[in-house]
């Protein structure tokens, strides 16, 4: 998720496991995005989940430690 945001920023963008390749589960997206945030790599507007086919990360974008901790990936 650091390296897809990386590659966008500074602009923000919205994700879902989809977007961020085959293979992901919609478990390990929500527990990324939530773990992220709260390691203050990522912010985003909201996450949404139950409201589609899948949860949806709106409006994400790295912080400046996310963009180091991306640096160093």
């Amino acid at each position: 998720m650091l390296q897809h945001l990386r590659r966008d920023w500074p602009d923000s963008v919205d994700l879902s496991a989809r977007t961020l390749g085959n293979g992901i589960t919609t478990d390990d997206f929500l527990a990324a995005a939530v773990a992220l945030q709260d390691d203050g790599l990522i912010m985003y507007e909201a996450l949404l989940v139950g409201t589609g086919p899948a949860p949806l990360l709106m409006a994400a974008v790295l912080t400046r430690k996310g963009q180091e901790a991306a640096a160093d990936d």
